[in-house]
């Protein structure tokens, strides 16, 4: 299916402290797959697709947007790039819902533990404010993701019991659930 391109506004890079940060585009696909093929990214989110090729189609599926039955979906999805370099990184994605906006991210595994997932969430909960005033953001994880779990936590999530929250559509049985206040 043919993807058209974003308008030139919104590509537009944002710098945000090391980072650069723009919505995904369809030259982005083949090196985003590329750095996130590993299984250590894969580990807590169902396994590593079987090629570099599947994780492009998922991402030209994400830069498609919503299908037209979830027409009241909004789908955010941004590459990081290191700003002094333009070096991909890893992605940050939200879809916005329901009055809620579920986030989550992937980072190569060069890129651990470095912060830069730490600043990307941060530009990300000001950008689903910008593009999507009021909501609060959700998230999800494995509860033997430990490492995502410091990280929301880091970014002002709070657990929350699974049965309080709205529906998520990335939640599945056993999964610990995060949500974090809207954004002033």
């Amino acid at each position: 299916m043919p993807v058209s391109p974003p308008s030139p506004e919104s590509t537009a890079s944002t710098l945000r402290g090391p980072l650069r940060l723009s919505p995904l585009i369809d030259t982005d696909l083949d090196a985003m797959a590329a750095l996130l093929w590993d299984e250590r990214v894969y580990q807590h989110i169902g396994g590593l697709p079987d090629s570099p090729a599947l994780v492009a189609l998922g991402l030209r599926r994400a830069l498609a947007g919503p299908p037209d039955d979830h027409a009241d979906q909004r789908w955010l999805n941004y590459p990081m790039r290191l700003a002094a370099t333009g070096e991909l990184i890893g992605r940050l994605e939200a879809t916005v819902h329901d009055g809620i906006a579920e986030v989550a991210f992937l980072l190569g595994t060069a890129h651990w533990g470095r912060g830069h997932a730490t600043e990307g969430l941060r530009w990300l909960h000001e950008e689903i404010a910008r593009v999507s005033p009021g909501v609060a953001c959700w998230a999800t994880t494995l509860p033997e993701n430990a490492r995502s779990a410091r990280l929301l936590t880091r970014c002002g999530y709070v657990p929350m019991d699974p049965a309080t929250a709205p529906p998520l559509l990335t939640y599945d049985d056993g999964d610990l659930v995060f949500r974090r206040p809207a954004a002033d």
